[in-house]
């Protein structure tokens, strides 16, 4: 298992620490650090721009639900 097949398993702190470090190795790390950081990055980013998404979401979710329980009540 590649650490790109575990990126779904990974709790958002696990998800930026790995970002953050793949950010780090793609400037400073050997010659294979470097690709895979850059390997990772795109997935990295992609994952973390999902849950962003998922969080407004649910966020936006919370308070209609919260308006409509508000209105209900009046």
């Amino acid at each position: 298992m590649t650490i790109g097949d575990r990126i779904p398993d990974l709790s958002d702190k696990e998800l930026e620490s790995l970002h953050a470090n793949a950010v780090r190795l793609k400037d400073s790390g050997s010659a294979i650090q470097r690709q895979q950081a850059e390997e990772l990055l795109p997935l990295l980013g992609f994952a973390l721009e999902e849950r962003r998404l998922a969080r407004i979401a649910t966020q936006v979710e919370t308070r209609r639900a919260s308006a409509r329980s508000k209105k209900a009540s009046t």
